[in-house]
């Protein structure tokens, strides 16, 4: 049984504390400013700390009172982590509270530190002694505006971090492009320009991506998930060590992968360059899509589009892979995110997500706050909207059918709309 150790951050308020935070409501209260949120003063602050002990399971233990809002109120917490007292350079954790005694992941509190330190991957991160990690409570009452307090705050003295950053997932294109070199350990700094990866944004979600340079005549290869030599880890075309020829339509290949040795074939490849994507979100459904001349968007941020057009299907981790072919790619870098669909007939109605944190995760944004559409009127075959945090829809009840450019600008809260 692996152990889950806890810090208690407790003085001898902290009972009293814990019976203040209740769900009563009054029928109807009157908000006021609060005075008062205090973290209780770490009575352990100079134990030992090792985030890495148990990576997986560790928390550390804090407790705190419930702001004085005047009554009761519902609030929700969230944990801010600095190596600064004044708190001038601060990460907010994931992860929202609504009681007043919560343990938070040691994994979490590691990669903030990693962040607060300027650490960006794995070959800048040095180790470095335990060190004084601050922490501070912010509570909000997500119904209401105006109701944000921030506590006192704490330190722990003797923090001991290590290297918790997420790092992009990636596997590896093995064959003719780059000269059925072997996938082996030992090949690794070979490989290293052949591998497809994860998108920074969906770290874990087993979509990988990545645009290679296929000489003429070279268009065969499979893909390995570890280089541990021929015989394991190979995914293909079919179980047999033999390729199958594709064609690519309209410069387009999309097929199912399965766990084999049999390589993606194109005879009469001309040269070019290719982007691949490999979805093995789900082990029982794997694709594989190949671009010709596709643009490599792992290191790009983007949104979903969530509506009628894909089916409505819920916009939760659940159906990752069903919004791979969803999304709008912020391409310059600058909150602008954009994409061409193809729009069914009478199916013009739909909102965008910035997360996939189910309806009510609150990362939609859409046409207004409220949950209802609104009409969009075209002017020679183009839209334009207000766009805000919400989830309110676009529609077009007499939409025809046809494909539809979308351009979200999130800094001038606006998306247009240009038939193509």
């Amino acid at each position: 049984m692996k152990k889950i150790f806890k810090y208690m951050l407790m003085s001898v308020f902290g009972i009293a504390s814990l019976a203040s935070c209740s769900d009563d409501r009054d029928a109807n209260p009157t908000i006021q400013d609060p005075t008062a949120f205090v973290l209780n003063t770490p009575a352990t602050a100079d134990q030992y700390v090792d985030l890495g002990r148990d990576k997986e399971n560790g928390t550390v233990n804090f407790t705190f009172s419930q702001p004085d809002y005047g009554y009761a109120a519902a609030a929700t917490y969230n944990v801010q982590v600095s190596l600064q007292e004044s708190f001038d350079d601060m990460v907010q954790l994931d992860g929202n509270y609504a009681v007043c005694d919560i343990d938070v992941p040691c994994s979490q509190i590691a990669e903030a530190v990693c962040k607060l330190r300027g650490v960006t991957g794995e070959d800048d991160y040095t180790d470095e002694p335990a060190r004084k990690v601050y922490f501070r409570i912010q509570a909000q009452v997500m119904t209401m505006a105006n109701t944000i307090i921030l506590s006192n705050v704490v330190a722990l003295n003797q923090v001991k971090g290590y290297f918790a950053l997420k790092q992009p997932g990636y596997i590896f294109l093995v064959g003719a492009p780059e000269g059925w070199v072997g996938p082996t350990e030992g090949n690794k700094d070979h490989y290293a320009a052949w591998k497809l990866y994860e998108s920074k944004d969906q770290i874990g979600s087993k979509i990988y991506s990545g645009v290679f340079d296929i000489p003429a005549g070279k268009f065969q290869f499979r893909f390995y998930t570890k280089l541990t030599g021929w015989e394991n880890d190979s995914y293909g075309i079919q179980v047999d060590d033999s390729p199958i020829e594709i064609a690519l339509e309209d410069g387009k290949y999309e097929g199912a992968l399965v766990k084999g040795k049999g390589s993606f074939q194109v005879s009469d490849w001309a040269g070019g360059s290719v982007k691949i994507t490999v979805n093995m979100s789900d082990d029982t459904k794997m694709k594989v899509k190949f671009e010709a001349g596709g643009v490599d968007l792992s290191n790009k941020k983007f949104i979903y589009l969530v509506g009628a057009p894909e089916g409505w299907s819920g916009p939760d981790e659940g159906n990752i892979a069903h919004y791979e072919d969803w999304k709008l790619y912020d391409m310059a870098d600058n909150g602008i995110y954009s994409g061409t669909f193809d729009i069914p007939e009478g199916k013009f109605q739909f909102r965008f997500y910035t997360k996939l944190t189910g309806w009510d995760g609150g990362d939609s944004y859409g046409s207004q706050v409220d949950d209802a559409p609104v009409d969009i009127t075209w002017n020679e075959g183009k839209a334009s909207a207000k766009a805000m945090t919400g989830k309110g829809s676009w529609q077009d009840p007499s939409w025809t059918g046809g494909k539809v450019y979308i351009e979200v600008d999130t800094n001038k809260g606006q998306v247009t709309f240009e038939q193509k």
